[in-house]
């Protein structure tokens, strides 16, 4: 080989060992490069799975994660405490016998659709104590749109049902209770309004029998005592009455225009000439029970006008559109209410005076059929200056 050719040779084979180390130093570095993303991607991974598995074990509900039949393949502490194991358990084993068809056909329907809400089942735990149990569920499946696990959350509701059924239990007791008050209401109405007629009746009777022998004031005024009893009697009767029928009407709602509404009740009730109502301002159409809301303010101007001063009694009707309810106000010119009946006002038979007109049942009544509507009702008054009665109605 001439040395020409020998030179030429040498010259590769240095290029081609100069091409070698720099393809393996650019592969080391690619292989540094990886392993560091590996190391990364692994550390990440590693965060990932220990917030993860922190996460399951500090869920507040049993969690559980089972095979398809029912064997449970890992539970939060939660899962532990409740069910009372800490290895692997088949749930099917813990059902209520009674409840095992509908939790059959509600897993069947877990399988179709993938998911299961508000599944509610008896089950035993390890100490067989039988606890009512509510279930979210779900399937997991694999990259082949395959159903390999069944997971959920588990609550235990035992106690919510518990009280709910107490619930229930006293709104039935509650609802008979009301119900035997109400037919005593009238039953016991009823045979004192008889008895209360005939004693009017008589009473009446021997005054007008007696009215040419009687020359005796103190007699006379008696026979007119006696029978503003009777009617002061008559009067609570009825008002009875009305107050134990006021939640007992079937409410009807509809928009009432209070304007129709308070012009009937002016022409309706006695007001005296010397009492004058005034309402400012156009009145609200609302909506509710046109009875209800008619009784609500014919007591309440009723009572103004009986309360109003004695020689220019004066009423004032009127109102403000608040955001989420209506406030109306009833306002006399009377005497006014101590701070110490405020309250007591409200009270079935409380009254302030002893007017034979004056029951205590109206503003009961007013009191209630607001409730009915989730209402308020105060008065604000200074002693000397008159009262206004200030009602709050959800709109």
């Amino acid at each position: 080989m001439s040395d020409t050719k020998i030179v030429l040779l040498e010259k590769a084979l240095h290029r081609e060992k100069l091409a070698r180390k720099a393809a393996e130093k650019i592969l080391e570095d690619k292989s540094l490069e990886l392993y560091q993303t590996n190391q990364n991607l692994r550390n990440v991974i590693s965060e990932k799975e220990i917030h993860l598995e922190s996460l399951f074990k500090t869920i507040v509900d049993p969690y559980i994660l089972m095979d398809l039949y029912g064997n449970v393949l890992k539970m939060n502490n939660a899962s532990q405490e409740f069910f009372g194991y800490t290895d692997t358990f088949n749930v099917v084993h813990t059902l209520y016998k009674e409840d095992m068809e509908y939790a059959m056909e509600s897993y069947a329907i877990l399988l179709e659709k993938g998911t299961f809400r508000n599944f509610r089942v008896r089950v035993y735990n390890k100490n067989k104590e039988v606890r009512w149990i509510e279930i979210n569920s779900s399937l997991v499946y694999n990259d082949k749109n395959e159903p390999i696990f069944a997971h959920g959350i588990v609550r235990d509701i035992t106690e919510d049902l518990i009280v709910q059924k107490e619930r229930e239990e006293l709104l039935n007791h509650l609802t008979i209770s009301n119900k035997e008050l109400n037919d005593f209401a009238h039953v016991v109405s009823h045979d004192l309004k008889a008895p209360l007629r005939s004693m009017n009746a008589l009473v009446t009777w021997l005054h007008e029998d007696l009215s040419h022998l009687i020359n005796n004031e103190d007699i006379e005024k008696n026979f007119k005592l006696l029978i503003k009893k009777i009617d002061k009697m008559d009067h609570l009767i009825n008002g009875i009455l009305k107050y134990a029928g006021v939640d007992k009407i079937e409410r009807s709602e509809r928009q009432v225009d209070l304007d129709l509404v308070l012009s009937d009740i002016i022409y309706t009730i006695h007001i005296p000439d010397h009492v004058k109502i005034n309402i400012p301002k156009k009145l609200p159409t609302i909506r509710g029970d046109k009875f209800r809301i008619h009784q609500l303010f014919q007591n309440l101007i009723s009572n103004a006008v009986k309360y109003a001063n004695k020689e220019n009694g004066l009423v004032t009707i009127s109102y403000e559109d608040k955001s989420e309810n209506w406030e109306f106000r009833i306002q006399d010119n009377g005497k006014g209410i101590k701070e110490k009946y405020h309250k007591k006002i409200f009270d079935i038979f409380q009254t302030l005076d002893d007017h034979h007109n004056s029951t205590g049942i109206g503003l009961a009544i007013v009191t209630k059929i607001i409730a009915l509507y989730k209402g308020k009702i105060w008065v604000e008054s200074e002693y000397g200056k008159g009262a206004t009665f200030i009602v709050s109605l959800p709109k």
